[in-house]
C-alpha cells in the first residue's frame, strides 16, 4: 500500500516529467535580400541619423543570445553604383562576413553571365543555394548548391532556394538569356528529400520572386499544397506584410534593402525538434540603437574607397545641361539614341523615354553621371528589319515612349500616322539597321524582336556607350522639326 505522502511525491514527479516533456526550445533566423548593392549605413536628407547597411546588421546579429543563423534571398547589386562595379562581390562579401548561414542569388542576379556568377560563387564561403537552376545545356551549375544542412541549437536546418521566375504562370520551364529556371515543385520535391534523408528535423525553404511580379498568398497556398511537409517558407515577396500559416508550414518575409532584418523565432518541441509557433519582428537597421560592428565598417571603408575613385573618374565635358525632361522631350534620352547609332554605325537607334533616369548638368561628366543617368544594365541589340516590318513595330513600341535618331514619327493624337527615314519615306522592302538597347526588345510579345530578320546583342553597355560619346563631344544638337513630331494632341 502506498502512503499518502508518497503519493504526493509521484505525482510531484509525474508533473515534473510532463514539464520536461513539453519543454520549448528555441532557434532565431535572421533573414534579409534584395539588398541591390546598399551594403552601408545612410543618413536620411536633412538627418544625422544613420541607418541600414551590414555594420548595423552585424552589431545586430552579434548581440542575439538565442542560437541564431541568418540567410540572404539575393539581388545582391542592380541598385548602386558601388553594387555595379563589383557585380555584387561587394554585398557576397558582407554576406562572408557576417557569416551568413546560406544565401541564394536572386532573380537579378542571374543577369550575370555563368562565369561572373561562378567568380561570386567560388569567392564565397557562404554556399549559394538555387535548387531549381540550370545553366542552358540543361545541366546543374557544378558552383551552386541545391540545398544545404546546417546546426542551430543543436537542431539539423535543411534550407533549400527555387527562384520564381513568374507567380502568376507557376510551375513553367522559364528560359533565361543564360539559364534555365525548370519547375519549382519538382525541384522542391527533390531538395526536401534529399534534406530529409540527411536528418533535417526542420526544413526552409527560401522563397526567390522575380520583382516584377506579385506573388499572393494564394501563390504560396498552391506550392505548399504540392509539397511534403515543410515548417517554413521565407520570401522576398514585399507585399507579405505579415507571417500566414498553410498546414503546418509558415510563410515570412525576409527584410529588403538592407533598410530592415526580420527576425524570426522559431520555438521547437524539445522531444520531437518540430516547431510549434512562430515570433516574426521587422527591425529597422537603426545605427543609433544597434550601433556598426567595427570590423564589418572597415570592411564595407574599403569597397566605399575604390568606388570613390572610380565613380569620380572623368568621361567628358558638357558646355550645356542635358535634362531628363524639356517641355515633353528628353535630351538625355535623345542624346543616348544619337549616341548608340553613331557607335553602332547603323541606320538609326531607338530608345524607351524610361532608360534613362536622369539628366546631366553642365561641365564635367564622371562615371559616377553615367550609373546615375543610365542604372539599367541594358545592352546594346544590333537589329535587321524591312521597311514595312519597322514601321509596324514603331507602332506596336507605343512611339510617345520612345526616342529615336536617323528616324522622324509622325503622331496624329498620339498615334503613329507614319515614319520617315532621313532620306525620307520608308522603303517597304529596303532594311534598315538599327541599335536598340536590350531592355526595349525583352518579352515574349515584343513586336520589334518578332519582326526583325536578324539581331545580334553586341554586349556592350549602353552606359559605356554615352561614355564614349561624352569624350568626343562636348555639345548636343537636335534635328530641325524634331524627332516625335505630334499634331492633335489635346
Amino acid at each position: 500500500m502506498v502512503k499518502p505522502a508518497g503519493l504526493r511525491t509521484a505525482f510531484l514527479a509525474l508533473l515534473l516529467g510532463a514539464g520536461a516533456c513539453s519543454k520549448k526550445e528555441q532557434v532565431v533566423i535572421f533573414a534579409t535580400g534584395r539588398s541591390q548593392g546598399r551594403i552601408w549605413a545612410e543618413a536620411a536628407p536633412g538627418s544625422t541619423d544613420k541607418s541600414g547597411g551590414f555594420a548595423v546588421f552585424k552589431s545586430l546579429y552579434d548581440k542575439e543570445k538565442l542560437p541564431r543563423v541568418a540567410v540572404d534571398t539575393g539581388n545582391w547589386f542592380s541598385a548602386t553604383p558601388e553594387g555595379w562595379l563589383t557585380r555584387g562581390r561587394s554585398t557576397l562579401t558582407c554576406i562572408n562576413a557576417v557569416p551568413y548561414a546560406a544565401a541564394a542569388p536572386g532573380y537579378e542576379d542571374l543577369s550575370l553571365a555563368p562565369q561572373e556568377l561562378q567568380k561570386l560563387a567560388e569567392a564565397s564561403a557562404v554556399p549559394l543555394l538555387a535548387s531549381n537552376l540550370y545553366l542552358k545545356t540543361n545541366s546543374k551549375p557544378p558552383y551552386l548548391s541545391s540545398s544545404r544542412m546546417i546546426e542551430a541549437g543543436g537542431r539539423k536546418i535543411g534550407i533549400f532556394s527555387v527562384i520564381i521566375s513568374s507567380p502568376s504562370s507557376p510551375n513553367k520551364p522559364k528560359y533565361l538569356a543564360n539559364y534555365k529556371l525548370e519547375k519549382e515543385t519538382y525541384e522542391s520535391q527533390k531538395a526536401i528529400k534529399t534534406l530529409r534523408d540527411g536528418g533535417a528535423k526542420l526544413i526552409v525553404m527560401l522563397a526567390v520572386i522575380n520583382p516584377r511580379e506579385k506573388a499572393q498568398p494564394a501563390f504560396f497556398r498552391d506550392l505548399l499544397s504540392k509539397l511534403p511537409k515543410i515548417d517554413l517558407v521565407i520570401t522576398d515577396e514585399p507585399s507579405i506584410k505579415k507571417p500566414f500559416k498553410v498546414e503546418r508550414a509558415w510563410v515570412a518575409g525576409a527584410g529588403l534593402g538592407m533598410a530592415y532584418a526580420a527576425r524570426l523565432t522559431l520555438t521547437l518541441d524539445s522531444s520531437t525538434g518540430r516547431m510549434t509557433d512562430l515570433d516574426w519582428k521587422l527591425l529597422p537597421l537603426d545605427a543609433g540603437k544597434y550601433g556598426e560592428a567595427p570590423a564589418m565598417v572597415k570592411v564595407i571603408s574599403g569597397f566605399k574607397k575604390s568606388a570613390a575613385a572610380h565613380f569620380s573618374k572623368q568621361v567628358g565635358f558638357l558646355s550645356a545641361a542635358l535634362p531628363l525632361d524639356d517641355r515633353g522631350v528628353s535630351p538625355a534620352a535623345d542624346f543616348a539614341a544619337d549616341c548608340m547609332r553613331r557607335w553602332a554605325r547603323t541606320d538609326a537607334a531607338i530608345i524607351g523615354l524610361r532608360e534613362p533616369a536622369a539628366g546631366f548638368s553642365s561641365g564635367t561628366v564622371t562615371v559616377g553621371d553615367l550609373y546615375t543617368a543610365f542604372p539599367l544594365d541594358s545592352s546594346i541589340v544590333f537589329v535587321k528589319i524591312r521597311g514595312d516590318d519597322l514601321e509596324r513595330a514603331l507602332a506596336g513600341l507605343q512611339p510617345g515612349e520612345i526616342s529615336v535618331s536617323g528616324l522622324k514619327l509622325f503622331l496624329k493624337d498620339g498615334i503613329l500616322e507614319r515614319a520617315e527615314s532621313e532620306s525620307g519615306a520608308l522603303a517597304a522592302g529596303h532594311i534598315y539597321r538599327l541599335a536598340v538597347p536590350d531592355s526595349l526588345v525583352t518579352g515574349r510579345e515584343n513586336p520589334l524582336l518578332s519582326s526583325a530578320m536578324e539581331f545580334a546583342n553586341s554586349r556592350r553597355y549602353l552606359r559605356e556607350v554615352v561614355g564614349w560619346c561624352f569624350s568626343r563631344q562636348k555639345s548636343f544638337g537636335s534635328p530641325a522639326g524634331g524627332r516625335v513630331i505630334r499634331a492633335g494632341d489635346k
